[in-house]
């Protein structure tokens, strides 16, 4: 303290608020303190350091599967895109991942348009979707891994999926 000023802690100005690591995570903040209480890492300050922000990160098994580079323009690439995802990212029969991690990563207008597309592949039976302890999940069957890879652009396939999203008009 000097001439009476109160003392500022500079540390508390570089931590995050909860909501601001939401933001950063893309998730409801409650999701964040949901998080936190479980693992009982509440900070009494509610402030996060980027420390904090990863083991939320890792404890709430959050992926981002669109870094914002090379994301198909098309809606044709971008379902393709996301099948190769489902391959690489579920390989056997007892993986699965939170729905929002399908979707982090991509703007409002992509993460709707594959909100359909997720909704028409879970119809059809290619994806079961299950609610978990940490949200909505989503597991791929693997008996119809070979009908997903099989979503290329420019395929029967492909086509006949995209129509069914357009002609059924799901919302997700």
């Amino acid at each position: 303290m000097n001439d009476g000023e109160p003392e500022v802690n500079y540390a508390l100005l570089q931590k995050l608020r909860i909501d601001q690591a939401a933001r950063w995570l893309e998730i409801h903040p409650f999701e964040v303190l949901r998080v936190l209480v479980a693992a009982d890492r509440l900070p009494a300050d509610l402030r996060l350091d980027a420390n904090d922000v990863e083991r939320i990160r890792e404890l709430a098994k959050l992926e981002t599967w669109w870094d914002g580079t090379g994301i198909p323009l098309s809606d044709p690439e971008l379902v393709s895109a996301l099948a190769t995802q489902l391959l690489t990212r579920l390989p056997g029969a007892a993986d699965r991942t939170r729905a929002d991690n399908i979707f982090r990563g991509l703007d409002g207008h992509r993460q709707i348009f594959l909100r359909r597309v997720v909704n028409q592949l879970a119809r059809i039976g290619y994806l079961d979707i299950v609610m978990t302890a940490s949200g909505l999940s989503v597991s791929l069957r693997t008996e119809h891994r070979a009908a997903l890879s099989a979503l290329t652009v420019g395929s029967s396939a492909l086509d006949e999926l995209l129509r069914r999203c357009t002609v059924d008009g799901d919302a997700g």
